[in-house]
């Protein structure tokens, strides 16, 4: 780790942490159906993309609201946080596994999940996911 720091002066380690608890509970209220810690993590203009469709956070807060987007399980590894100014990327590796509208997601993926802060705060702005493939 360097000890950098970002346009307000704030340690970078300083903000991956506080980006790596926000990773946790993100994926907590995932997991719970707890939509409104998602809708506090999650930016207005957030993009949910994983294997099965692309999804703003309206769309997302109503799939895990109504049940059609829930997950049994969902462990993430690997978690690296780069801090970019006012953006960050953390990356990781998730075992999971999900139903989405009466079909059902297991295995690993690798993980982005983009965060811009916006009025001194961060916000999750993106999520992709791509399966990983059995070698």
């Amino acid at each position: 780790m360097t000890d950098q720091t970002d346009q307000k002066g704030v340690p970078n380690i300083q903000v991956e942490q506080e980006l790596r608890r926000m990773n946790e509970a993100w994926v907590k209220a995932l997991i719970q159906g707890d939509t409104a810690t998602l809708d506090r993590i999650m930016a207005n203009d957030f993009i949910f993309t994983y294997p099965f469709e692309g999804d703003d956070k309206a769309q997302t807060l109503e799939d895990v609201r109504s049940g059609d987007l829930r997950v049994e399980y969902l462990n993430r590894e690997n978690v690296r946080v780069r801090v970019y100014g006012n953006t960050a990327v953390l990356t990781g590796r998730d075992t999971t596994k999900w139903q989405y509208k009466g079909r059902e997601f297991t295995g690993q993926y690798r993980i982005i999940h983009v965060y811009a802060e916006r009025q001194g705060r961060w916000q999750l702005v993106a999520v992709q996911a791509c399966p990983m493939t059995q070698q």
